[in-house]
């Protein structure tokens, strides 16, 4: 191998390196930082302890030093409890978002939300088509369609269609 390439070689590596090394954030929350007893989450979390709210664990969990992701441990079994809905819930959506990465990194996903039984009040829908062949011959077509559920009964249904060649 000659010189150029070994130079170039080395170049790369360390070009990679140096970007991988960059890409970290620094400022990003360690999972391994104690909460302290002054914090809103460690609080949050303790009051809904108190409450109730967190099955399988009990104030005196609380009695020592507690890590993030140890905090995050009651957050989930709060969250997977059922007895608390985080939409109702302020806090519990603020600690959600903030300890987001570190339930994630414990199995926990957000339920998925079911879809509405509800008509929208309005749907549009449509499609268009162009087409060209090689002859030099082209058409185009485009159709719409409107609804208007205006009761669980009565509907307005408007469409239409118009061809090009």
């Amino acid at each position: 191998m000659n010189d150029m390439k070994k130079i170039l070689l080395l170049a790369s590596l360390f070009t990679a390196c140096a970007i991988e090394a960059f890409a970290y954030n620094v400022y990003a929350p360690n999972s391994f930082n104690t909460v302290s007893k002054g914090n809103y989450a460690y609080k949050t979390v303790y009051t809904m302890c108190e409450q109730g709210k967190a099955p399988d664990y009990t104030t005196a969990f609380f009695d020592r030093q507690l890590t993030r992701y140890e905090l995050v441990g009651v957050i989930k079994d709060i969250l997977e409890g059922g007895k608390t809905v985080p939409e109702d819930n302020p806090s519990l959506m603020k600690l959600r978002k903030d300890y987001a990465r570190e339930l994630e990194a414990l199995g926990w996903k957000p339920p998925k939300r079911q879809p509405s039984k509800e008509k929208p009040i309005l749907e549009i829908g449509g499609d268009s088509r162009i087409r060209y062949n090689n002859g030099g011959d082209a058409d185009a077509r485009v159709r719409v369609a409107g609804r208007w559920n205006i009761t669980d009964n009565t509907s307005i249904q408007a469409g239409g269609e118009k061809n090009v060649e």
